[in-house]
């Protein structure tokens, strides 16, 4: 109910407007003086003060200014009554923090209109203040929420806040188990009532009858605990937390419960208001938002290590795998080397074929282990980045492949590259197997050319700009459906007789550039 502090030191006046004011439907208190009035003012907290201007031992205008340090004395009309009509006592009372005043004598049927448009403007104000208050705790702990990738901080900070804004005795989030109990994960309490933050708690009545409506999305507000139309088992458990009055909000994830956030008053009985329950129900949603995204990224995480360690694994077994073949093969090319030396005039035409073969094949395994070597490399040996000038790289990488060049008779024409943050080394290897590719790889009676430069592009969805190193040729081409084949190991789209090599190079090209964050692809025309 509404209340009223009347404060005059007329006691027949203060009589009367007690009986207007009961009669209007407030409850009321009363006090002779502005000492008095502060200490009834402390216990009562009233919604309005109807205060009198000249009174002994403190007068309205000293009341009023010591009640706007009082709690909430700021925010509670003041509606002053005096007989004082100058501008002077006008303005001093506006000053002292009165909302408005009624001359003396009262026309009562004035005075009721005033105390009821008073009234109204305070509840609008603090309903005002509410959805405010709300939209700004809902705003800040939905973008933690949204945020944070830390799950224990966005539930810590929650009931923390919720709390506050609550001043409810304890908040906390409650985790259910398959077997109907449950873990308090997060708690913000009150010092001296029980902590249950780390408990399992097991309410042998709340399994077989709540679950399921709160995982059809039910909301529990209970305001009186004693006297609640509730189970005595539950009553019971409620109990032994001292608790008195409680709100109790699912959090779903997937249109699975994932537990529930409950708010407890335990020095009292409390009516929850509606705004509170909505408030409570749209955090519960962007809290199971939350963990829904903190399991993806959970599992994201452990997809990501998961393929790291494989990573990790194929890379020191095609390490120890090629060092382990480097031995036995070294012996194979040494004795091949020794015979066709020293015996080669004892060997038929058939031997030394097939010594010839041995030597190719010997020769050729050489290359797939150095091959495997350079792509397990990529990573495992990688150099830090520093700032590389590609054009200084390329030119380096054409005078390597000067005598590949001068035996395909093809050109190389090198246009302005960028200088970039990468591994110099890496860069090198790059370029060597982009342009060694595209010579080889040229078309029968036709002199391969090979043109290099770069394009200033820009993302369509990151926004963001980038270089585009383009190795082009008048080679053989492929056909676009084997796109994603030439950049996986081992894959060749041509026989070892028509062109040689391992099957390697471009996985090696694909695995720098994402070292360098970036990305390799390739067109064709045939």
């Amino acid at each position: 109910m509404t209340k009223i502090l009347i404060v005059d030191d007329d006691e027949c006046l203060r009589s009367q407007l007690h009986e207007l004011m009961l009669y209007a439907g407030y409850e009321v208190a009363e006090a002779s003086n502005g000492e008095e009035a502060l200490a009834v003012y402390i216990a009562t907290q009233p919604d309005l003060v109807l205060l009198d201007a000249m009174m002994p031992v403190m007068d309205g205008f000293e009341c009023s200014a010591q009640m706007q340090a009082l709690p909430n004395g700021a925010t509670t009309p003041i509606l002053m009554m005096t007989a004082l009509a100058d501008p002077n006592s006008v303005e001093r009372a506006f000053a002292a923090g009165v909302s408005d005043y009624v001359s003396k004598p009262i026309h009562f049927a004035v005075l009721r209109q005033r105390v009821s448009k008073l009234l109204e403007t305070h509840r609008l104000i603090q309903e005002l203040q509410r959805q405010n208050w709300r939209s700004q705790l809902f705003a800040d702990l939905t973008l933690k929420i949204r945020t944070s990738l830390q799950i224990e901080d966005v539930l810590q900070t929650t009931v923390t806040e919720v709390q506050k804004f609550l001043q409810a005795d304890r908040i906390l989030m409650f985790k259910l188990l398959p077997d109907g109990s449950g873990t308090v994960v997060q708690e913000a309490v009150l010092p001296g009532l029980p902590v249950v933050l780390g408990k399992k708690l097991i309410d042998t009545c709340f399994h077989r009858n709540y679950i399921e409506k709160y995982r059809q999305g039910r909301v529990s507000a209970i305001q009186d605990i004693q006297h609640a139309h509730i189970q005595a088992c539950h009553k019971e458990f409620l109990q032994q937390f001292a608790v008195q009055a409680n709100l109790v909000v699912p959090i779903l994830t997937q249109e699975e419960i994932w537990g529930l956030l409950i708010a407890h008053q335990c020095n009292s009985p409390r009516k929850w208001s509606s705004f509170e329950l909505d408030l409570l129900k749209q955090l519960a949603n962007q809290i199971g938002i939350a963990l829904a995204q903190a399991q993806l990224l959970e599992g994201e995480t452990r997809q990501r290590q998961e393929l790291a360690r494989s990573n990790a694994e194929l890379q020191q077994f095609a390490s120890v795998a090629s060092h382990d073949l480097q031995e036995p093969l070294r012996k194979i090319q040494a004795f091949g080397n020794r015979l066709k030396a020293t015996c080669a005039d004892g060997l038929t035409d058939q031997g030394l074929d097939y010594l010839e073969r041995m030597q190719n094949a010997a020769q050729r395994m050489q290359s797939l282990i150095d091959d495997l070597l350079t792509l397990s490399r990529v990573t495992t040996q990688a150099r830090p980045f520093k700032s590389v000038n590609l054009n200084t790289v390329a030119v380096e990488v054409i005078s390597d492949l000067e005598e590949l060049i001068r035996q395909t008779g093809g050109c190389v024409k090198l246009g302005e590259l960028p200088t970039i943050q990468a591994d110099p080394l890496q860069m090198r290897q790059l370029l060597q197997n982009m342009i060694g590719n595209a010579l080889k790889f040229h078309r029968l009676g036709v002199l391969p050319v090979v043109n290099i430069y770069c394009l200033k592009q820009k993302s369509a969805t990151a926004g963001v700009n980038f270089q585009q190193i383009v190795v082009e040729d008048n080679g053989i081409g492929f056909e676009e459906k084997y796109l994603d084949r030439i950049f996986n190991v081992f894959q060749r789209l041509h026989s070892r007789n028509e062109y040689a090599g391992t099957g390697v190079g471009l996985a090696i090209c694909r695995k720098i550039a994402e070292r360098h964050g970036g990305s390799i692809t390739a067109t064709s025309q045939l």
